[in-house]
């Protein structure tokens, strides 16, 4: 007993930063692209202190896509936008769709991107460096994801 009263009042009197490094950050907005969520994760292990402005995403899709950022919860700023720089696309095969992601930093860490639909199927899980972008290439259907090698 007197060990449990110990370590709650230690951990109140010590609180603080942990010492065993950064602190873990997911940015994940949600992208509405032609009826389908998409779900665009980005995670890492910084101190916040050293992330410099917001974590981008800039989805790019077919011209006549129908697209929107529907949320965009983070640990730190995040802002999203929307190109509809790709050929136009009519519903034959896979629909092309890529993101750039950018965690500008005052330090190097790695950075892993995931992307998940509605269906919280697994389309990609890419590794990026922060103060470089993350180039990620899919493609879907309604709500399945395909990843596609750039």
């Amino acid at each position: 007993m007197l060990f449990v009263l110990a370590f709650v009042l230690s951990s109140f009197l010590l609180g603080g930063r942990a010492s065993a490094g950064g602190q873990w950050c997911e940015e994940d907005p949600e992208f509405l692209v032609n009826g389908g969520i998409v779900d665009i994760s980005t995670f890492f292990a910084a101190d916040i202190e050293t992330v410099q402005g917001p974590v981008t995403f800039d989805l790019h899709v077919p011209r006549n896509a129908t697209a929107a950022a529907l949320r965009l919860p983070g640990t730190v700023p995040v802002t999203a936008t929307i190109s509809r720089d790709l050929p136009s696309w009519y519903g034959v095969g896979w629909m092309p769709v890529f993101v750039t992601v950018n965690v500008r930093a005052t330090t190097s860490f790695d950075t892993t991107t995931t992307i998940t639909g509605t269906q919280g199927r697994l389309a990609s899980a890419i590794g990026g460096r922060s103060n470089a972008s993350t180039y990620v290439q899919f493609a879907m259907i309604g709500t399945n994801l395909q990843l596609q090698q750039p």
